[in-house]
C-alpha cells in the first residue's frame, strides 16, 4: 500500500459516532486519491479487472498481487 493509507484507514474508524467517522474516512479518501501511488494502483488495478465481477469478488488479492 501507499505510505499513509494504512494510518489513514485507521485513522477513519470512530468509536461511538458514526457520523464523525463517515466524515473522517471522506476526508482521508480525499486526501489520498489525488497522489500519484494511489492512481498508479487503481489504473492497474482496473488494468487487471477490479472492476469485473471475478476481481470485485477478489478485490484484496487483485490488489495484494499489483504491490508485489
Amino acid at each position: 500500500m501507499p505510505d499513509g493509507v494504512v494510518a489513514a484507514a485507521k485513522h477513519a474508524i470512530a468509536v461511538r459516532d458514526h457520523s464523525d467517522g463517515l466524515a473522517r474516512e471522506d476526508n482521508a479518501w480525499a486526501g489520498l486519491v489525488f497522489r500519484p501511488a494511489t492512481a498508479q494502483l487503481m489504473g492497474a488495478g482496473l488494468a487487471d479487472g477490479a472492476q469485473t465481477r471475478d476481481g470485485e469478488q477478489d478485490l484484496e488479492g487483485l490488489f495484494r498481487s499489483l504491490a508485489e
